[in-house]
């Protein structure tokens, strides 16, 4: 294949300076450098930026929680409920703190301030089903699959389209993060053409025999 993915590298000097200048089918950015074209899958881009954000989130240790004003109640069959009671210091260990509300049910009164606006509830209940759904035991491995669960929920898709200050922003935080390279599932971020790759397609010179 011409065209080249990139592999995890360390960030910093190996991320290339992208000049953006325009989108395609509201899923991939296109940006050129010095050395070629690259072409970002926008999705991709933004998992590895948010995915970088919560893992360092869910493992901060901290008491710094906000009271909500109406708390959730969750409602669980008995097996469930059981489970839950077993595993509530992994959900302890990401802020979440479940009381007894009934012989199946559960109340959340406060969550991590970091829980963006308008989501808190949704993070709430995603992060206990996957508990359920997973049966994980370890403390790191929860908080390794909770920041990829919420990284990929709450990026943005594929047919959504980014005016150019949205696609700009996106490649200047990606180009932060320790892995801009791959998504947190190992999938590459960005493709890159360099220049004798262009020339080669437009057959403006010849493969050697």
């Amino acid at each position: 294949m011409m065209e080249k993915m990139m592999q995890e590298e360390p960030a910093g000097e190996r991320f290339p300076h992208l000049e953006y200048f325009g989108q395609m089918h509201g899923t991939y950015l296109f940006a050129q450098s010095e050395d070629g074209l690259y072409i970002i899958d926008q999705h991709a881009a933004q998992e590895r930026i948010k995915y970088e954000y919560f893992r360092q989130k869910v493992g901060e240790v901290s008491d710094d929680l906000q009271e909500m004003l109406v708390p959730i109640v969750l409602d669980y069959p008995n097996s469930d409920a059981l489970r839950l009671k077993e595993k509530a210091d992994l959900l302890q260990s990401v802020g979440i703190n479940l009381e007894e509300f009934g012989p199946n049910s559960f109340i959340v009164r406060a969550h991590p301030t970091w829980y963006p606006q308008g989501q808190e509830e949704g993070i709430v209940r995603e992060m206990v089903d996957m508990l359920l759904t997973t049966g994980e035991v370890s403390v790191q491995k929860f908080r390794e699959k909770s920041a990829i669960m919420m990284s990929c929920k709450r990026s943005i898709k594929a047919n959504q389209y980014l005016n150019e200050l949205q696609a700009r922003s996106l490649l200047k935080d990606l180009s932060e993060c320790e892995n801009p390279f791959n998504c947190p599932h190992g999938r590459p971020v960005l493709i890159h053409f360099d220049n004798y790759d262009m020339e080669r397609m437009f057959k403006r010179i010849q493969d050697p025999h």
